[in-house]
């Protein structure tokens, strides 16, 4: 191969300890460089697209040019894998001894997305986050003076099927195109070839109804007029978009532009969509893009951005634990989208009860029905609101001592015995049943008892009921005493 190779693509390029800045010249973008067209090196040359498939002629990032690159040929050496790599036009030096970076990693053809570029027969670059990085190669050049030089990188493109038998490197020829750089602004434009000098330009505008705001869910359709200054009827497809913070996804797949008549001067292109997830406060800006089939009679153009918000709704929410008084209960809402806060109120049939998303089940709950409401907000628009399925609060556990009632007294026949309830939990009130022998001693229900001659020598005790509102009572007997003279 005829190049020179001096660093590697990617973020993990060698970057030089000082970068020498670019001049900053006048761009020369529309004028065709000194060197092209060039037959002896290149078999063709290359349009750039974006991640949605669309053809773009610049950009505003020298670190990730592009998405897709596209050869304008079909491959001759029936390679089946492409590489990237960059080259620095020089003043009288041959176009294959320009200095250049190393290829990029490969990347397989034919590929089968996006849909503008499925089934091209022509070799497809399918970039990645680190493979079209201009700026490590531009830190690492001797800035260029010399007119139509400054400012000018050319990006080649090679197949894996040359003689030298499938790696990059290996073939002779490659397909190219020369891009002027503003290291400045820190922008691009494609020099070379014009994408669409002669092409008549066309207009895009989106709209969407309901207009300015739906809940999340709602049908909305999404509408794009196309128009050419010709009053033609330009054919293409339209890439409706929407933007968060600066970062754009596509929303369906490209739509066909349609004609309502041969006289029509106005195209349309409609997706109804119910997928729109949450905006945030400041709202979606939505795009749309039109891609004309015919790249060199019409220019591609987009929107201008259209405001539109999407407020959450709140799933039905979903209560989860025992149901029962003292025990721990849980309400969720599911998964919350990016940028949505939920808050959760808990009712006892109609009376509020506690807030948050668990909460532990009072007694005033006992026999009634629980429900918790959630509601959901992006922080900028309404809340919206949705009550989970009540369910019925059961007793709670019955009651446990953590200290064990005692009896305090003489034990003897006569003598007055009293009973410490012990510790229980807070709040709990108490009930007493002497016993003798174990045995009931009938209407003996105070926290006293007198025994009396005929209990003499036997064994005395105490069983302490407590109870609490909305828990089963628990029980707890004393260690027995003998009773004696």
């Amino acid at each position: 191969m005829r190049f020179k190779t001096s660093v590697v693509l990617g973020a993990a390029a060698a970057v030089v300890a000082v970068a020498l800045p670019l001049l900053a010249l006048p761009a020369s973008a529309g004028t065709t460089p000194p060197w092209e067209p060039d037959p002896a090196d290149a078999l063709g040359t290359l349009s750039f697209y974006n991640s949605a498939g669309q053809v773009i002629t610049g950009g505003s990032s020298l670190t990730q040019l592009f998405a897709f690159a596209e050869a304008s040929t079909t491959d001759p050496y029936d390679g089946g894998k492409a590489y990237i790599q960059f080259a620095q036009p020089v003043p009288s030096t041959p176009v294959g001894n320009f200095p250049a970076s190393a290829t990029s990693a490969a990347s397989s053809f034919p590929v089968t997305s996006p849909a503008s570029l499925a089934g091209t027969a022509n070799p497809v670059f399918t970039a990645s986050s680190t493979d079209v990085n201009l700026q490590s190669f531009i830190n690492q050049t001797t800035p260029q003076t010399a007119a139509g030089y400054a400012n000018v990188f050319q990006i080649r493109l090679y197949t894996s099927g040359g003689t030298g038998g499938g790696t990059a490197g290996n073939t002779e020829q490659w397909w190219d195109a020369d891009i002027v750089v503003n290291t400045t602004a820190g922008t691009w434009t494609e020099e070379y070839p014009t994408q669409g000098a002669s092409a008549v330009t066309t207009t895009t505008a989106v709209s969407a109804n309901p207009t300015g705001s739906a809940n999340q869910g709602a049908s909305i359709a999404l509408t794009a007029t196309v128009s050419a200054a010709d009053s033609s009827q330009p054919a293409g497809t339209v890439q409706f978009s929407d933007t968060i913070d600066g970062v754009t996804d596509t929303i369906g797949s490209p739509v066909t532009v349609t004609y309502a008549s041969s006289s029509a001067t106005t195209g349309t292109a409609t997706l109804s969509t119910s997928a729109l997830l949450p905006s945030p406060p400041g709202g979606y800006s939505l795009t749309a893009t039109f891609t004309p089939s015919n790249t060199s009679s019409y220019s591609p153009s987009t929107s201008a951005g259209a405001s539109y918000t999407v407020d959450p709704v709140a799933n039905k929410p979903t209560i989860s634990g025992k149901h029962q008084v003292g025990q721990s209960e849980t309400c969720t809402d599911g998964t919350l989208d990016f940028g949505v806060t939920a808050t959760y109120v808990w009712f006892a049939n109609t009376t509020k009860i506690g807030t948050g998303a668990k909460i532990t089940v009072p007694a005033s709950a006992y026999n009634k029905q629980l429900t918790c409401q959630a509601s959901v907000s992006d922080g900028g628009g309404p809340a919206n609101t949705a009550t989970s399925a009540s369910v019925k609060v059961s007793l709670g556990a019955a009651l446990k001592d953590t200290k064990k009632p005692t009896l305090s007294g003489a034990h003897k026949v006569g003598k007055t015995e009293r009973v410490k309830a012990g510790t229980w939990p807070k709040g709990a009130k108490f009930t007493y049943q002497w016993l003798l022998n174990g045995k009931v001693i009938k209407h003996a229900t105070k926290s006293t008892f007198k025994p009396t001659r005929s209990d003499k020598g036997k064994k005395l005790s105490c069983r302490v009921t407590a109870s609490v509102s909305g828990y089963a009572k628990g029980s707890a007997t004393t260690s027995s005493v003998k009773v004696s003279s």
